[in-house]
């Protein structure tokens, strides 16, 4: 279940929309894997992350299942050809080589630069985030970090 407060956040977003295809987000969570009760699943299933304005970041959110299955694509190319792990999720636009980073099995998540390919790969990185309720309260509330 989303926390109070974080679900509080979500709903103050400007172009905040509750989910309604339900059915094919849960098609595309079962395709990668994610499992339906996990927290990145709950968000999903909830509402649409890629309509959530941050001021910390203007890294875009894809969207599990709408117009195209965005995270799917994604993640395909991470496993393919940047050759991460399989139990990583992409679920940003992965432009200028990194993105943000789901691992499907313990539900960190990391801000992951292609720079740092050998060190991630290796395990000597680790998440950003415990998991992706705390991710989105983030992403939500930071405010944008000064060069």
């Amino acid at each position: 279940m989303i926390p109070a407060q974080l679900a509080a956040l979500i709903e103050a977003q400007p172009d905040h929309r509750p989910r309604t295809d339900i059915a094919r987000a849960t098609q595309a969570l079962n395709r990668l894997g994610i499992a339906l009760d996990s927290e990145f699943a709950q968000i999903y299933l909830a509402c649409h992350p890629g309509d959530f304005e941050s001021r910390a970041n203007y890294e875009m959110i894809s969207d599990i299942a709408e117009p195209t299955e965005q995270i799917l694509m994604g993640t395909e190319f991470i496993h393919e050809v940047w050759e991460l792990p399989q139990n990583f999720i992409a679920f940003t636009s992965l432009q200028g080589e990194g993105g943000y980073l789901l691992d499907k099995d313990s539900g960190g998540v990391w801000d992951f630069g292609l720079a740092h390919w050998e060190d991630f790969t290796a395990g000597r990185i680790p998440a950003r985030w415990s998991g992706f309720f705390e991710f989105i309260t983030w992403l939500l509330t930071a405010e944008a970090e000064e060069d």
